[in-house]
């Protein structure tokens, strides 16, 4: 049993609102005008039932084991996550909960997590349900942003993220640069890492024991990598002619799966204060660390195919037509 603090006509109230709203379906309006209260005040009450814990909210989202099976015989993932398509919401919300719901069947007291960026991983955070977690340490994957365009970069994640778990949480953040030049870049960096703390979190950064990253395609008005690419002078037509298919935590790859290094790119891939590609491929490697990337969409296919390829992942959150079109292609 609950124990609760509130007194008894308001807890009255409490299990009135809960009544008319989780088991006749009335909307809150509704319910204010009957219970004859403000509309406010029964979105009080309700919230607070859940953080009292008289609410408990169980995910069942449909998925597809077996694409789930297959995706991970076909590309040698630890684990994989197929949402089933045709769902009323934005796909990357859908994405976003199932990546959520997998996280907390495997967080625990003492993990280090690393967060990346974009609107996927955003929805992710978003779905997280406020919990006790001793000792958790969240990480951001990299500092780097952009100064048009905006993304919602590693260190909002990270501080989203803390708020759901606070007091026992603790979160660091990276600084972020808009530099222009690799000389200016490696300088920086250099510079960086004297300072002992900076130093510090960046080591932390590339040991998690859970990454969390979304993947991005290369496409107009994208945020995040395509915008910092334009920024540098690398168009996306250009990014396309040098074999780009997507990025992941702003390392560009092709559809093999390789890092694109030509010069012209030098300057996103050796950006300040990244855990890279290579890193991402060290972990996913590892049996007791998990590197989750959240993708999905019809315009991600080439994308998260260029990514499992690269294996910079051991375990895929993606939508049911991603993963089909992903496992009825022809073998390479």
């Amino acid at each position: 049993m609950k124990l609760i603090s509130s007194g008894p006509g308001e807890l009255r109230q409490m299990v009135a609102c809960l009544e008319l709203y989780y088991r006749q379906a009335q909307s809150q309006k509704d319910i204010a005008r009957t219970l004859g209260v403000s509309a406010a005040t029964v979105s009080r009450l309700l919230k607070r039932a859940y953080d009292d814990g008289l609410v408990r909210v169980e995910l069942d989202l449909p998925r597809t084991p077996a694409l789930e099976t297959a995706l991970v015989q076909r590309y040698g993932l630890r684990d994989a996550v197929v949402v089933a398509s045709g769902g009323r919401a934005d796909v990357r919300e859908e994405l976003g909960v199932a990546a959520a719901a997998y996280f907390e069947k495997i967080a625990a007291h003492s993990m280090r997590v690393g967060l990346s960026c974009g609107f996927t991983l955003y929805q992710t955070v978003r779905a997280l349900r406020e919990r006790r977690l001793r000792d958790l340490v969240l990480y951001p994957l990299s500092g780097e942003s952009t100064l048009k365009l905006v993304d919602i970069s590693p260190n909002t994640l990270v501080g989203m993220a803390a708020a759901k778990y606070r007091p026992h949480v603790t979160a660091y953040a990276l600084p972020v640069q808009h530099l222009q030049s690799p000389r200016q870049l490696l300088r920086e960096r250099r510079r960086l890492l004297r300072d002992p703390q900076v130093r510090r979190i960046y080591a932390g950064a590339q040991d998690v024991d859970v990454a969390l990253a979304g993947i991005g395609l290369i496409g107009e008005q994208t945020p995040g990598f395509c915008a910092l690419a334009e920024a540098y002078g690398v168009s996306v037509k250009r990014l396309r002619q040098l074999g780009v298919v997507g990025e992941i935590n702003y390392q560009p790859f092709d559809a093999d799966g390789r890092i694109v290094e030509r010069p012209e790119l030098r300057a996103l891939v050796q950006r300040v204060l990244a855990v890279d590609g290579p890193r991402l491929q060290s972990l996913s490697r590892r049996d007791d660390r998990w590197v989750i990337a959240v993708a999905g969409g019809s315009g991600k296919v080439d994308a998260v195919r260029g990514a499992l390829r690269g294996r910079f992942m051991n375990v895929l959150v993606t939508d049911q037509d991603v993963a089909t079109a992903l496992v009825s292609a022809p073998r390479d």
